[in-house]
């Protein structure tokens, strides 16, 4: 292996294991905390999910109202909360990583809600809601995957946090080793594969023999005794004519680049983790997520203005793929501000 395939082998291993790392270590091993700790709530049974549901939300401001009543009627019956003197209703779904809440149960929530003249609902669920649910989920909150491990993970012990913490590092270092491996393997493939690619070098063409050089040093005496002296060339003669040179043909100017039209990175989930870094920072917002991956959640500090709105949309516009993204607005606790939702294509 030449040095320039060593140099090529090392530049592709060091390329890849690095960037694999980064992404598994800083972003990867986060869905892997949410997935481990959802799936040790998914065991959990209902009773003690939804005890541990409402006990997250007494620290956004909701009170719970005769909980064991309504935990006796079971595991289909809606809690009743109390938020700024408001009645809320609450629906618990336990289910593994393949569980589907459908839509039909989102809309029987929002009914009951009108029905009971209630200010909002809340639906959480340890499994995932069906692609349909969001547009029936008027006046509701949906929590799944990080949004409810978010709500729950202050709630749970501390040494139950350390587990989930630890599993989920030891899973992201394995995937980190094996991306490293697979990275080296590549990086030989590359190494041995370029040398076969790149073109040989031609040889040098060898100096040519005079015609008319002496074969020794006897003969060299009798011509230089016999033979009349021959003129030197001229060197006009000897000298060949020089081409004419071709004048070149001008090189055309490169076109100046086009601006390009969007911050989208082509990596659909980099593009929603920069838009909550990005609205997050927005004034009056006090944190952002995507609860779904059409469904942006906004906790506003603040009521939200057309301005804050506009702001949200710009940041929106600037990536393709999220355009026609919904977006929830939930206003601060004490607010008498509905639950808002818009698009920012049809706002």
């Amino acid at each position: 292996m030449s040095s320039f395939s060593l140099w090529a082998a090392a530049a592709v291993a060091l390329t890849l294991g690095l960037g694999s790392t980064a992404y598994l270590w800083s972003y990867r091993r986060h869905r892997t905390e949410v997935a481990t700790g959802i799936a040790g709530l998914a065991k959990m049974r209902w009773r003690e999910f939804a005890r541990l549901i409402v006990e997250a939300l007494r620290d956004r401001g909701f009170e719970a109202e005769s909980v064991e009543e309504s935990l006796a009627r079971g595991t289909q019956a809606e809690l009743r909360l109390l938020r700024a003197g408001k009645p809320w209703l609450l629906s618990c779904k336990l289910g593994d990583g393949d569980y589907k809440v459908p839509a039909a149960t989102v809309a029987e929530l929002a009914d009951a809600v009108r029905f009971h003249g209630a200010a909002g609902g809340l639906l959480v669920t340890t499994g995932r809601f069906d692609t349909h649910s969001e547009r029936v989920a008027d006046g509701l909150d949906l929590y799944s995957g990080e949004t409810l491990w978010e709500l729950v993970e202050p709630q749970l012990p501390a040494s139950t946090r350390h587990d989930i913490i630890a599993a989920a590092q030891k899973r992201s270092i394995q995937t980190i080793v094996g991306a490293w491996g697979a990275a080296i393997v590549l990086a030989l493939i590359v190494g041995f594969a370029v040398p076969q690619l790149l073109p040989d070098e031609p040889e040098a063409p060898a100096a040519p023999v005079a015609a008319n050089a002496p074969a020794d040093g006897n003969d060299s005496d009798a011509n230089d005794s016999d033979a009349p002296a021959q003129p030197p060339a001229s060197p006009a003669a000897a000298a060949p004519e020089p081409a004419t040179a071709t004048p070149a043909a001008p090189v055309a100017a490169p076109h100046p680049a086009t601006p390009a039209a969007s911050a989208s990175s082509g990596n659909a989930a980099a593009d929603r983790a920069e838009v909550i870094r990005t609205v997050a920072r927005l004034p009056g917002t006090e944190r952002a997520l995507w609860s779904t991956p059409s469904n942006l959640l906004i906790y506003r500090l603040i009521d939200a203005e057309k301005a804050d709105v506009d702001a949200i949309c710009q940041v929106l516009e600037r990536y393709p793929e999220l355009r026609s993204s919904r977006v929830q607005l939930q206003p601060p606790p004490g607010s008498n501000t509905r639950v808002r939702f818009f698009q920012c294509k049809a706002y």
